[in-house]
């Protein structure tokens, strides 16, 4: 049985257009998504795939939840990458400008939430010898702009935490972070309304291009790229 791909944040965005591709190229998928609404409208996108494509819906900072759901994924065919792609923008703003509420809600999902998993994922991946993490970082991080308040804060600790995998994660495992730079979805737009969306990449050509590198990476090159940001024109 072909080990399925992990993304958390699969519900819209990128998130759901790797889900697509993957799905596409005859690969199993596990979806986690955080509401129960973005759940059935991915099992009504994906009805056609059967077996091959699962979704469960969940906060990934909620560690209870995300255990249950780990501790299913040990009694099955384990994944062989898990991809975050979950993430939030509450505003673009400074940071004392947003509420602590705002900052909880980033927080959790840019950092906590994925801090999480992948200390989980990582049990795992050494007990069955195989696996990788690809955390999806953020231009902020490379190029600090006034006003990413939270956002870019967390978006640094999330390169952070793939280096700090990479260099304890003994081969062939691996952890890299990829910048995928602007495109049209829903964040982007809270991030700059202003902008005319049809200017930018859609999600799906996107993720045609970072599935075709999680496939190199599945085939035997994550170790080669461990410990690497890569923005996409730094994708081979």
């Amino acid at each position: 049985m072909t080990a399925p791909v992990l993304i958390l944040g699969a519900g819209r965005g990128l998130g759901a257009a790797l889900c697509d591709h993957f799905l596409c190229q005859g690969l199993p998928v596990i979806g986690v998504t955080r509401s129960p609404e973005s759940r059935t409208l991915l099992r009504e996108r994906f009805k056609g795939m059967g077996a091959r494509f699962q979704v469960e819906s969940l906060d990934i900072a909620d560690r209870v939840a995300s255990r249950r759901v780990i501790g299913a994924l040990e009694n099955k065919e384990p994944p062989t990458l898990a991809i975050y792609t979950a993430g939030y923008l509450a505003a673009r703003k400074s940071l004392w400008t947003l509420s602590w509420d705002q900052i909880d809600r980033e927080l959790a999902s840019n950092l906590t939430g994925p801090l999480f998993w992948s200390v989980e994922l990582s049990r795992l991946f050494l007990a069955t010898g195989r696996g990788g993490h690809l955390f999806f970082s953020s231009g902020v991080v490379r190029t600090p702009r006034s006003e990413w308040g939270a956002y870019g804060v967390f978006k640094s600790a999330i390169e952070a935490l793939s280096r700090q995998l990479a260099l304890d994660l003994p081969p062939p495992l691996y952890s890299l972070s990829v910048n995928p730079g602007r495109m049209s979805t829903a964040m982007r737009h809270v991030a700059c309304p202003d902008e005319d969306p049809s200017t930018l990449p859609t999600p799906g050509a996107v993720a045609r291009r970072i599935g075709d590198f999680c496939r190199d990476l599945m085939a035997g090159s994550g170790r080669f790229h461990n410990g690497k940001t890569l923005s996409m024109e730094e994708i081979p």
